[in-house]
């Protein structure tokens, strides 16, 4: 069973809709937005330019990555890594999804290298050591873990502009660990398509979407 683009966007209105109903203001939610519609666009775009990956379903994937953020239960209350809680919403309905969810913060599937962001859960990491153990790396999981690093709360975005949002925002430099698998991946996807990624994108910093422009957009779906 695949989730369509058009049951994707429902998804995320349910989710946010729940939290408008418990009182959070509708224009707090535009980062979230500007986040995974950005990275669903890049996903779907790169894909575009490849043979065998599934725009679509690429797209579906990158937007829903990040739901159990704004979930029901976030990490932040339970303890559990967010990617974790994703795999676990969307295993029985698509296991494509559930696989973006899971991986996309773990460059080039590499659990051991972040065992911090399973937030001392040892379960939920063993898990994921498993995972990548019988479900080989795949095209689909370097794409949605360059999609987010193309991504923040302003749109679409370069990875360096993401970085630097990232430690203005936290005040803190990144490693040199979290930096360069994600230059690998966009090399990776450069030799795929003969070119710059980036370039598939010209004025990156100024695609940024609101809730509005989120849910009235004319996008294709299956």
């Amino acid at each position: 069973m695949f989730i369509t683009i058009k049951e994707a966007k429902n998804i995320v209105d349910i989710v946010r809709n729940r939290w408008i109903s418990l009182g959070r203001a509708p224009d707090t939610l535009y980062l979230y937005d500007n986040h995974i519609k950005g990275c669903a666009i890049v996903a779907q775009t790169i894909a575009l330019q490849l043979d065998n990956i599934d725009p679509e379903q690429v797209y579906v994937s990158a937007f829903l990555h990040d739901i159990a953020k704004i979930d029901e239960s976030p990490e932040s209350m339970v303890g559990r890594f967010h990617g974790i809680l994703g795999y676990e919403k969307f295993k029985d309905i698509d296991q494509q999804v559930a696989r973006a969810c899971l991986l996309h913060e773990l460059p080039w599937n590499n659990v051991r290298l972040y065992e911090k962001k399973f937030l001392g859960n040892k379960d939920d990491y063993n898990f994921a050591l498993q995972y990548v153990k019988e479900n080989p790396l795949k095209d689909e999981d370097l794409l949605i873990q360059l999609a987010d690093a193309m991504a923040n709360k302003n749109g679409i975005v370069t990875m360096e502009q993401r970085q630097q949002e990232y430690e203005e925002r936290f005040n803190r430099k990144l490693p040199d660990e979290m930096i360069t698998p994600y230059i690998k991946i966009k090399q990776y996807f450069d030799k795929k398509i003969n070119g710059n990624v980036y370039d598939l994108f010209p004025n990156l910093e100024s695609q940024k979407f609101n809730s509005t422009q989120i849910s009235s957009l004319d996008i294709r779906g299956r």
